[in-house]
């Protein structure tokens, strides 16, 4: 008995569940305090939303105050209406079974939808529909989502076993597979390519060193760290070394070593991030480019969450 009570009250020393509230915006949400994983969920637009909250028991942090300020932040920076559920690393594969007989499902990254959080890869109910439309795009419905798949972002190799799952597969297989989604750049200039159906942001790096005629080769690993996570990326032979904190639809550099080279950054995804870097707060849009300079970072500070990329999930 005393046993089962000491567990009942270590788990309630161990776990909190603090109110949260946004009078600006009239939006209610709550902190879930584990002790060691902290997040902030709440519900806008339609959208359950569960963002990390940045956990360091030295900080003593004012969880009421954090929430509603990560919270609003959401609402005024982070939020993005309007948009189209995606699949990216899609591929459609053929299903048998006695009950159900044969039927289709796709599977992939997923973005945009109401119920997943964006780079979780999933599959779809049941196939009904397939088209091509104006856009290059596979669009697939089921009964209750409409799926956007951009051509360019198919897995070939996947589906290359399941040909007849798509209506004249050869011929698009042969006008798109060579246009996969590549960003380059000039000759002397690093490109960090963001987005948001990438893990911790990170779609990938291109650069051509000064006197070189191939693009160097790198290297992207998540550091798992105590407090927070970061994700670590070396090319060129240690002498490209990025390194940044990943958060909520933003990243937080905290090495920008390029080796004198400028550094770059662009937008392959379908939401607006922020790149934290040493010259201030740099906005890129959908399909934006810009170099991290001063000129172009935000001229008034954006408050912007700073916990967990991907909070921890509690099994109660």
């Amino acid at each position: 008995m005393e046993k089962k009570q000491q567990e009942t009250a270590d788990k309630k020393i161990l776990k909190q569940e603090i109110a949260v509230y946004s009078e600006k915006y009239n939006v209610q949400g709550k902190v879930m305090d584990y002790g060691v994983v902290t997040k902030l969920v709440f519900n806008y637009d339609g959208k359950d939303i569960e963002i990390g909250i940045h956990n360091n028991p030295l900080m003593n942090t004012d969880y009421v105050q954090t929430g509603r300020q990560i919270l609003e932040s959401y609402i005024e920076n982070l939020s993005s209406k309007d948009r189209k559920v995606m699949l990216h690393n899609w591929y459609i594969e053929d299903h048998l079974s006695q009950r159900n007989g044969r039927y289709a499902l796709a599977h992939g990254i997923v973005t945009g939808h109401t119920r997943l959080p964006d780079s979780i890869f999933c599959h779809t109910s049941k196939i009904r529909e397939t088209y091509v439309n104006e856009e290059d795009e596979l669009v697939i419905l089921t009964m209750n989502t409409e799926y956007h798949c951009p051509l360019n972002s198919c897995d070939w190799n996947k589906q290359d076993q399941y040909p007849d799952m798509i209506s004249d597969y050869e011929k698009i297989k042969a006008e798109y597979k060579d246009k996969d989604l590549r960003p380059v750049i000039e000759p002397g200039k690093v490109l960090l390519v963001l987005s948001n159906f990438s893990h911790y942001y990170f779609h990938s790096l291109y650069c051509i060193p000064e006197g070189a005629d191939q693009p160097c080769e790198y290297s992207g690993d998540v550091h798992v760290g105590m407090f927070q996570d970061s994700y670590l990326i070396e090319a060129d032979h240690g002498r490209i070394d990025l390194r940044y904190f990943p958060h909520f639809q933003n990243i937080e550099f905290y090495s920008e070593h390029t080796q004198g080279m400028p550094l770059f950054l662009e937008n392959v995804g379908d939401v607006t991030l922020y790149a934290k870097s040493s010259v201030g707060t740099i906005k890129l849009n959908p399909g934006e480019r810009k170099e991290v300079r001063k000129e172009n970072a935000e001229t008034e500070t954006t408050s912007l969450p700073n916990g967990d990329l991907y909070p921890a999930g509690i099994i109660e």
